[in-house]
């Protein structure tokens, strides 16, 4: 197993952001989060495609050893991140992104939802590296959003909500091939955090697991969930798990309002105004 390296946030989060201070870190729910092709995609700027900006919520400079970089972040991202801390949902990131905590500290500086979050760097790249348990979470009411579901211990991966692989080159060449296929990978992307936004949320108020006969017949703009047919033999269901990795299709199949995932941009360049900091928004 990798080794699990926390790195202390320096500063605490922003008003109204945290979950309740009277209830132990034990017994608050968390979201856990992987930052490469899951909420971002990093790359040496020299390699980033002209048009990113058009597919990515928010482009970050950032430079490390001398090294420019861009980290594009996917729609939809920033809204999450706020609607689960002011859930009272705690967040934390594991990642495999040897220098994940300068990533998360950049995005902070852009916008303040990020501030305090926790990020555990997993060093190493075997299958399995990353657990829960060494994270120090075992136990907690978790939900795990990452783009590999084999980065995780079998015991975990009921856990996983596997998310779909974030990739802004790619994205840029369906964006050049100007069709209708083109397009609508593009907006299948635009969309898909604000389409399964809900599932996720909803799971930390309601019972312990999914209700899959459930027809959603009330709420017609969430995605029906399936069962996945990821999780391993090992990683049987238990009934805390989440069971959200089928989700991702059904997204897929049916984006959402894509709409409202194509946010407009200011003239600054920086984050929409719906993505500013929730401090604000909460007062």
């Amino acid at each position: 197993p990798g080794t699990a390296a926390p790195r202390a946030p320096e500063r605490p989060p922003p008003a109204g952001m945290a979950a309740a201070d009277d209830a132990p870190a034990e017994e608050r729910p968390i979201a856990v989060f992987d930052l490469d092709h899951t909420l971002l995609h990093m790359m040496a700027a020299d390699n980033a495609p002209e048009d990113q900006a058009e597919l990515a919520e928010d482009v970050v400079a950032f430079q490390h050893q001398d090294v420019d970089y861009t980290i594009a972040v996917r729609v939809g991202t920033t809204s999450l991140v706020t609607a689960l801390r002011q859930k009272g949902v705690d967040i934390a990131v594991a990642t495999c992104n040897l220098i994940g905590d300068a990533v998360v500290a950049a995005l902070a500086r852009r916008c303040d939802v990020f501030d305090g979050i926790p990020v555990h760097v997993i060093e190493s790249r075997d299958k399995g590296a990353k657990s829960l348990e060494s994270l120090g979470l075992k136990g907690r009411r978790a939900v795990i959003f990452d783009d590999s579901l084999g980065a995780w211990v079998p015991e975990d991966q009921e856990f996983v909500f596997t998310a779909e692989r974030f990739d802004v080159v790619r994205l840029a060449d369906y964006l050049a091939q100007d069709d209708d296929a083109g397009d609508a990978a593009v907006d299948r992307e635009l969309g898909y955090l604000t389409s399964i936004r809900e599932s996720l949320l909803n799971w930390f108020d309601g019972p312990s697991k999914l209700d899959f006969d459930d027809d959603f017949s009330d709420d017609p703009g969430t995605p029906r969930p399936e069962r996945s047919r990821s999780f391993s033999a090992e990683a049987g269901p238990r009934g805390s798990s989440p069971e959200l990795s089928g989700t991702k299709r059904g997204a897929s199949e049916s984006p959402g309002d894509v709409a409202d995932a194509k946010r407009p941009r200011t003239s600054s360049g920086t984050l929409s105004d719906t993505n500013k900091a929730v401090a604000a928004a909460a007062t």
